[in-house]
């Protein structure tokens, strides 16, 4: 199984584009993410997968948020390896 760190730029900054992080970190356990981790109010998640399709997740998730949270914002997804790299 592979760690992805999603980044959601825009949100809960300065009042606007509010998401709760524990209705983020459901939808994220819907789309069958697994190990599921916010990080503070920041809009920064950890999640494991065992698929390796980072264009699916962002579109996924994307279209989760909007049906969600009604918002449009970009998500910017990319494995713990690239990260630490």
């Amino acid at each position: 199984m592979k760690r992805y760190i999603a980044l959601l730029r825009g949100i809960n900054i300065s009042g606007k584009n509010k998401v709760q992080m524990a209705e983020l970190k459901k939808g994220f356990e819907n789309l069958a993410f697994e190990e599921v981790k916010t990080y503070l109010n920041s809009g920064n998640i950890i999640f494991s997968s065992n698929e390796d399709d980072i264009e699916k997740f962002t579109n996924q998730i994307k279209g989760m948020i909007k049906k969600r949270f009604n918002l449009d914002i970009p998500v910017f997804i990319i494995s713990k390896e690239a990260l630490a790299d």
